[in-house]
């Protein structure tokens, strides 16, 4: 039996206020420590805030020593032998991306998902990520085998059909999802689940921001949510900051897949071109 313990943590980050927010993160995250969770996801962003001006704000993943948040992230990771996902606006030499990292229970960075599909005015700020990559994640006991979208990936189907054909198991959605389209955040986060076969962590930030220049506000639905195979909500959070924390059967993956066959079945001419 696979039972692993995770833990999604909301919170309403401050935009600019790196200090602030890592200090957020760090209090916030003792309840998955204290629950001895073994996987912690983060929102979209949560170390910046989402409205800010990314040249200012981007960190040089290549230079891993100098960068504030994957040196706090990897560090907490390392101290308290637990997996964390976290995304944060990453530097390229003259590229920005949104980019989630993962981080295993050692502290070591195993590798990064870059998003691809981007929203609105983020096709101004970021470059499209290029690949899909699914990351094998060492339990001590067992092993899983996840994949990672980000935010408005949600909605894409091929996004989480792909990451399931390679053979993630645990689909996994760092996001600033608006709150004008909470109920997109819910129907999609669920048909993810139940068309894969898998379970969904679905990772959402709370609040609301003002954009300093153009006082544009953004508000976010929170609602960060644990998904089964079955595409039922087994947990959900309820407050502005919290960590939700939620156990998951990996082996019942295989037994709903089983059940209903979405992925075995979709090997037919017609689903295969489509997916090209």
């Amino acid at each position: 039996m696979r039972n692993l313990k995770v833990a999604l943590i909301q919170m309403n980050p401050k935009p600019y206020e790196l200090e602030y927010n890592l200090n957020l993160f760090l209090s916030i995250a003792t309840k998955a420590i204290e629950q001895d969770a073994k996987l912690i996801v983060l929102p979209e962003l949560f170390d910046s805030g989402y409205s800010v001006d990314e040249k200012d704000f981007a960190m040089d993943f290549s230079k891993i020593n100098e960068n504030e948040t994957l040196q706090t992230l990897s560090a907490f990771a390392k101290k308290n032998k637990i997996h964390i996902i976290a995304c944060s606006i990453e530097k390229d030499e003259d590229k920005l991306y949104d980019t989630a990292y993962i981080i295993d229970s050692k502290g070591t960075f195993i590798g990064k998902q870059r998003k691809m599909y981007l929203w609105g005015g983020e096709k101004q700020r970021f470059s499209e990520g290029e690949k899909q990559e699914v990351f094998e994640l060492d339990f001590d006991e067992f092993r899983a085998k996840i994949g990672v979208g980000i935010c408005y990936e949600i909605g894409f189907s091929e996004v989480a059909r792909t990451l399931a054909l390679k053979g993630a198991e645990i689909l996994i959605y760092p996001s600033a999802f608006g709150k004008a389209r909470a109920y997109v955040w819910d129907l999609a986060s669920r048909a993810r689940a139940l068309e894969n076969g898998c379970y969904i962590l679905a990772c959402n930030r709370s609040g609301e921001e003002i954009h300093r220049i153009t006082k544009e506000q953004f508000q976010f639905a929170g609602c960060s949510r644990v998904i089964d195979p079955k595409g039922e909500v087994i947990a959900q959070v309820k407050s502005e900051n919290e960590c939700l924390i939620a156990t998951i059967d990996i082996d019942q993956i295989y037994k709903q897949r089983e059940a209903l066959p979405y992925l075995k079945d979709i090997h037919t001419k017609l689903s295969k071109g489509a997916m090209l």
